[in-house]
């Protein structure tokens, strides 16, 4: 953390204020404590960058965001398996090792892509 807004003092108020304050995207409230608005910075200048070669520019705003990529996206940290397997037989993503790591990239990916308007936390036994 390296970047001249870490190293903000409080204003007047005795809070920390984020420096995007104001701006669109930014609902951060003033903070009297200064863990919190280091993480207001993060979330605005995404400091955790994958270093994998085919992710060009890939930023995170925390570490946790960074090696839940590393984890889902390149198989990193013990976690290669991906066990969420499309419920329509003739997709790509319904073949073993070819499936979702999280449950929610499941029915996201048949929500977009198949029209799947079933519910969102099924239980096991559901089908397209």
């Amino acid at each position: 953390r390296q970047h001249p807004l870490y190293q903000a003092s409080t204003k007047a108020d005795e809070l920390y204020h984020c420096p995007y304050e104001g701006q669109a995207g930014c609902g951060h409230k003033p903070t009297k404590l200064k863990c919190n608005y280091d993480k207001y910075v993060d979330s605005h200048l995404k400091p955790f960058r994958c270093k994998v070669t085919d992710c060009v520019d890939v930023q995170f705003s925390s570490t946790a965001c960074l090696l839940r990529h590393e984890r889902e996206a390149h198989g990193m940290h013990g976690h290669g398996s991906k066990p969420h397997l499309c419920l329509y037989a003739d997709c790509d993503r319904a073949i073993q090792g070819n499936g979702f790591p999280r449950r929610y990239n499941l029915f996201d990916h048949m929500k977009r892509v198949h029209d799947y308007n079933g519910p969102t936390t099924p239980s096991d036994d559901v089908s397209p």
